[in-house]
């Protein structure tokens, strides 16, 4: 008789695990998307004005958006910009990635056709750098730098980390 109850106790249970809702612990954290952190405007300044322009946006398991920038930079001997055009394109983002380098940005322009790879890395809650990726450039081109990036809507002192 004992074994009898435990057994149907035993199925009783195991019924009401299967039939309630799975719930996580208190205290343990809701799993986020590593493509969360990402999403939002960016901006990038340069001689105090917006050059650049990230706009990245979850829609479930995926990262979708533009980038707009000049269509033409130039960079000094240390890789830096040097001037940019008045001339714009944007580009729109085709694939999104999570890596061990950050978020790896496939972009095309409409334009164009012209693929092009940036890679996106955050520096703080509100910061990141981002990257020209995989590009081809001309004998003697010094390296590109990252450049910096805010997240539109932070204040200044988180920004500034």
């Amino acid at each position: 008789m004992k074994r009898l109850l435990l057994l149907a106790l035993a199925f009783g249970v195991a019924a009401a695990a299967q039939t309630l809702p799975k719930q996580a612990a208190p205290g343990t954290p809701v799993r986020r998307s590593p493509l969360a952190d990402y999403a939002g405007t960016w901006t990038g300044s340069f001689e105090g004005k917006t050059w650049l322009t990230v706009k990245l946006a979850l829609q479930g398991d995926r990262l979708s958006g533009s980038i707009q920038h000049p269509r033409n930079l130039q960079f000094n001997d240390q890789g830096e910009l040097k001037s940019i055009s008045d001339e714009q394109s944007t580009e729109t983002v085709q694939d999104a990635q999570v890596n061990p380098d950050g978020l790896l940005l496939t972009t095309k322009d409409p334009d164009t056709q012209e693929t092009n790879r940036f890679t996106m890395k955050l520096t703080g809650e509100a910061t990141a750098e981002i990257k020209m990726s995989a590009m081809k450039m001309p004998p003697g081109m010094p390296k590109i730098r990252p450049w910096k990036l805010t997240k539109a809507g932070a204040s200044p002192a988180v920004a500034s980390h």
